[in-house]
């Protein structure tokens, strides 16, 4: 959701500086209504802005939304000329996509997309499974080897056996099992290693752990939807509860309705095909807060440096004093010979 600052903090707020800066840079990012709803919130102009970024920013905004809300009413623009009846022809802007219209986030899956989530997860979970026991077979394929291995070797070695059969062949023996091991080996890889079975392994492994949203997450998300039917889009009920939504925060502020929204044209809006989606998320948020300003830690003044130079000699002074007033008497009156 977009939180909706006090206008005073905004105004203030370095808010393309930081970790969250990206959040405001990115206004591809928005839909239509969300553009709107940070519009509102923007003060006529930022203070503390001496490189114009921020009033830069507000522009860029002003601009984007501009266009959403152009295509979003269906406007037209001038396009080429028409010789036939001399004039130049007139083009309608093409219509939002459903993403900028209003953001999937704001509702339910629906029962394809549910469907195409377990289907994800599983297929990640398939390549970890088979990745795994790539790892296994091998492992157990290179001990054998090892010990294939190490025979060879040893009947390399074996006086009897050269004798027998000559010390070339068994050499030609030993290396070709060593060549098989080290190539499995290879094959196999190390936790470390960019390749390899294990390699593989571990990163199907780190993508089945990064999955978002997880499997048990997803699971919990099916269970509820379909527990209350929301998986099913209903353009028209959705529309009557942004109408609701609407009526009661223009009521709670105060503000006459004078354009209620066409109840056709609101339910044409509220309907999403690509892809279809489930029913409108409503949310437990407030749809006309109260705006406060933030609580800030007291700032400490800096001294300049004739203020920093006149409390310091007031430091020293107080302290020469307590010294003398801690004193004995007797190191007092030789002090005060000594300087007579």
């Amino acid at each position: 959701r977009v939180d909706r600052p006090h206008p005073d903090d905004l105004a203030t707020a370095n808010f393309l500086a930081g970790a969250g800066a990206e959040a405001f840079k990115n206004l591809g990012d928005y839909d239509v209504v969300e553009l709107r709803a940070i519009y509102a919130s923007c003060p006529e102009k930022f203070q503390l802005d001496a490189s114009g970024a921020k009033a830069q920013w507000r522009a860029n905004l002003v601009e984007r939304l501009q266009q959403l809300v152009a295509r979003d009413r269906g406007d037209e623009v001038p396009a080429g000329w028409d010789g036939l009846n001399n004039r130049r022809r007139r083009q309608r802007l093409p219509p939002l996509p459903d993403k900028l219209r209003r953001h999937p986030a704001y509702h339910y899956p629906s029962a394809e997309q549910l469907d195409a989530t377990a289907e994800k997860h599983a297929q990640l979970r398939q390549r970890r499974d088979d990745r795994k026991r790539t790892v296994a077979e091998l492992e157990a394929k290179l001990e054998e080897l090892r010990g294939e291995r190490d025979a060879a070797f040893a009947d390399a070695r074996t006086e009897y056996l050269q004798q027998q059969y000559g010390k070339q062949l068994l050499r030609d023996l030993a290396r070709e099992a060593d060549e098989a091991f080290k190539a499995t080996s290879s094959k196999l890889g190390t936790d470390a290693a960019p390749t390899g079975a294990k390699a593989d392994y571990a990163r199907a492994k780190r993508a089945v752990e990064t999955a978002r949203p997880t499997e048990a997450e997803s699971a919990s998300l099916r269970k509820l939807v379909e527990r209350h039917g929301l998986e099913k889009g209903d353009a028209a009920a959705d529309a009557r509860d942004l109408t609701a939504l609407r009526r009661r925060a223009l009521d709670k502020a105060g503000v006459a309705d004078d354009d209620p929204p066409d109840a056709e044209d609101a339910e044409e809006r509220a309907g999403f095909e690509d892809p279809l989606r489930g029913r409108l998320i409503r949310g437990p948020f407030d749809p006309w807060p109260e705006v406060k300003r933030a609580d800030k830690a007291p700032v400490l003044k800096k001294l300049s440096d004739e203020e920093e130079a006149r409390l310091r000699r007031e430091e020293l002074q107080r302290h020469s004093l307590n010294r003398r007033a801690s004193a004995p008497v007797g190191s007092l009156l030789a002090a005060t010979m000594a300087a007579a």
